[in-house]
């Protein structure tokens, strides 16, 4: 009777603790969300918000516009029309862009949660929260806008869900077209993302459980989803045009390498990860060596259960790596993406540790899902790095739900291995969690990747679509000025080009904005000239060039194609300059 009034306090005692532990990581990330909305601001963001601009005002997809993440605009756009209609002007729109994407985001994390808790059942039911935190947490370009990065993960996820349903049988031909939907629109998102249509229907095929219903299924959502956006771009341009655009987009500069430069860039890439592997693993196999040599000379396991190297390897990473990207600023500035390779490693790590998981798990709907997750995922990171210009390092954090998959595993393997395993296991979760907090929420993200924090002197951008930010001193001069002089010299009746790295200039301009690609990384080659050579109607009447894009201008206006463009048409011995545009007009204007 005694024992069992004290097992029942023990327990109490837990939901206390537990209660409490969860009460302090809601406000942790409330905090973390509140910082993101409001400080620091990046060219990728200012890309993700010119690209829905562009329709806005008018230009339509391939026809007029040769953006690479084009097809990512519907989302973004339907909430900018919205701040639109209600606001007449662009003042405020980040604050008010990254406040729609919190609630997105929220609300796809509660739905997750969801899904987790029906399926996992623990006695306490914290692993699907402490894995619902994560998920609301792990941003995969560390910044909270209705971008491409953010549309890409949000419709993976919910492929993900409806997947998963359909492979178990649960009304599985109507839950795999709703997942074919759903991954119609992570395509459009990130084109890339058609790797996990080939993953999905293998995975279907292997099945063998009404396997050519279920691939027609997902195929049929797919298809019908592919349909209904082709024939709305068919309403103002033929196939034949669209042929003929297509090609067009793929000239950015950015994106166009030949297949040997590419392979050599991706083998220089994967060194890269290697070296950067190895040099971080070391203090784990070290640490892993003391503790398995304490814990059975104190011999530990009699009382903790018995020892798993394995698992003690990758929980000792786990925790090391996070303690390390935690506290960091103690020490160095960062920023939140430094040791990113850490999540590529985790990957790998949850394949092993799924490998091991499943020779004794129940075949249900869980070990069923967490397959299908880890190779959707590995699928899906493929497709970002074919489609991206940047490496697998900076790439990594698109990784979201495959780290999951390593913080479920590493607790689900840690249930029968004793209380010491758990708590290492718990802890290593927590770890992992809190160093997403910093990512999110104190580490904050600058133009051009320069490593900062929110500790740092900010200052608050008063005016324009930046309105109510808070962003670095030296970025606030620059954005304060550059709106300022668009503003001032662009009348409703010009037509408007910005050339820059930072594409919220694109949204300050009076008058339309021509332009062949807002992207962020521009390079103006052939492209840039034959978009407005093809429609003399878009040629701008004036331009402002970013000096911090283009260094020597003398020399570009001698060498570049679309320099020497510029420089036949416009009065460059009559630039004027501000401390940092160059402002030109049409000769004979």
């Amino acid at each position: 009777m005694e024992g069992s009034v004290v097992m029942r306090e023990n327990k109490q005692t837990v939901r206390y603790i537990i209660g409490a532990g969860i009460a302090v990581l809601v406000l942790l990330s409330v905090f973390a969300s509140v910082t993101k909305i409001f400080t620091g601001f990046d060219i990728d963001e200012a890309y993700a918000l010119a690209l829905p601009y562009r329709v806005l005002q008018g230009d339509r997809l391939f026809a007029d516009m040769w953006e690479v993440h084009q097809t990512s605009f519907f989302v973004p756009y339907i909430f900018l029309e919205i701040f639109y209609g209600l606001t007449g002007s662009m003042d405020g729109l980040v604050v008010y862009t990254r406040c729609v994407t919190t609630v997105l985001h929220l609300g796809i994390s509660c739905l997750v949660y969801r899904e987790l808790k029906k399926n996992i059942k623990d006695e306490y039911g914290i692993t699907a929260l402490l894995l619902a935190f994560i998920y609301y947490n792990f941003l995969p370009k560390w910044m909270i806008n209705l971008d491409f990065s953010m549309l890409q993960l949000w419709f993976f996820t919910l492929f993900l869900i409806f997947f998963i349903k359909g492979m178990k049988g649960e009304k599985s031909v109507w839950m795999l077209v709703v997942a074919g939907i759903m991954l119609a629109l992570d395509v459009l998102a990130y084109p890339g993302m058609v790797f996990v249509y080939v993953a999905a229907m293998i995975l279907l095929f292997l099945n063998k459980e009404s396997r050519w219903i279920k691939m027609g299924g997902l195929t049929a959502g797919c298809a019908v989803s592919a349909m209904v956006f082709f024939i709305w771009i068919f309403t103002y341009m033929t196939p034949g045009e669209l042929i003929e655009a297509v090609p067009k987009v793929f000239m950015d500069g950015s994106h166009q390498y030949d297949m040997m430069t590419k392979l050599g860039l991706y083998a220089s890439q994967w060194l890269e990860v290697l070296i950067q592997s190895a040099i971080v693993l070391i203090p784990t196999v070290a640490a892993t060596a003391v503790i398995s040599w304490v814990y059975r000379k104190w011999k530990w396991e009699e009382k903790g259960g018995a020892l798993s190297i394995g698992l003690l390897f990758c929980l000792l990473f786990e925790i090391m790596i996070s303690l390390l990207i935690t506290f960091a600023a103690l020490l160095v500035t960062w920023g939140p993406f430094r040791l990113q390779v850490r999540y590529i490693i985790q990957f790998v790590m949850a394949f092993v540790l799924y490998c091991q998981w499943k020779k004794s798990a129940e075949k249900d709907v869980v070990c069923v899902g967490t397959g299908i997750i880890l190779w959707c995922s590995l699928a899906a990171f493929v497709g970002v790095l074919i489609a991206s210009n940047v490496g697998p390092v900076t790439s990594s954090s698109y990784l979201v739900a495959g780290n999951m998959v390593f913080c479920f595993l590493t607790m689900q393997l840690a249930k029968n291995k004793g209380k010491a395993m758990q708590i290492f296991a718990y802890a290593g979760t927590i770890c992992f969690l809190c160093s997403l907090l910093m990512c999110k929420g104190f580490y904050m993200r600058n133009t051009e990747y320069v490593p900062g924090d929110i500790s740092g002197p900010l200052a608050k951008v008063e005016e324009g679509p930046l309105a109510g930010i808070y962003v670095r001193k030296d970025d606030w001069v620059r954005y304060t000025s550059d709106y300022e002089t668009i503003q001032e010299n662009t009348t409703e009746q010009d037509q408007v080009l910005f050339m820059g790295t930072e594409g919220l200039g694109n949204l300050y301009a009076h008058g339309k904005i021509v332009i062949p690609t807002t992207i962020s990384t521009p390079a103006f080659n052939e492209q840039w000239v034959n978009y407005f050579e093809e429609d003399p109607q878009r040629i701008p009447t004036v331009i402002f060039i970013a000096k911090n894009t283009i260094d020597d201008r003398d020399k570009f206006f001698v060498k570049n194609v679309f320099g020497i463009w510029i420089a036949e048409r416009y009065d460059v011995e009559c630039m004027e300059e501000t401390d940092s545009l160059c402002i030109l007009r049409l000769k004979n204007q």
